[in-house]
């Protein structure tokens, strides 16, 4: 199966498992940091001008991480259905072309 494609399948098989396992391990990690970050929000509410210095350094870093999660998985879904579709076309193309071989000299045209 190794030369048959292009691409190396099973090595792309193997990759978009580690990265489903390690955005995995990010979302249970952005998870923790979330809860984190929500009891120091509640700690500092009472003093205003630290809690708006709190969400001023921790906001950006918390939209920026949660966003990398999202896009890690959306770019792994796309690359996974790139190869699915690839392998599909690949296999229709065989079949294509053994349908075509066993059609040639049938019919009105006969290829030599």
């Amino acid at each position: 199966m190794a030369d048959r494609y292009a691409i190396d399948v099973n090595g792309f098989l193997d990759l978009a498992s580690r990265t489903a396992r390690r955005l995995d391990s990010l979302a249970e990690t952005m998870c923790g940091v979330r809860f984190v970050v929500d009891d120091v929000r509640d700690a500092v509410a009472p003093a205003p001008d630290l809690a708006r210095a709190f969400a001023r350094a921790v906001d950006p870093w918390m939209e920026r991480a949660t966003a990398l999660d999202e896009h890690g998985g959306a770019v792994l879904s796309a690359a996974e259905r790139a190869v699915v579709e690839y392998c599909r076309a690949d296999a229709a193309m065989a079949v294509d072309t053994d349908r075509a071989a066993d059609s040639r000299g049938h019919g009105r045209w006969r290829i030599a």
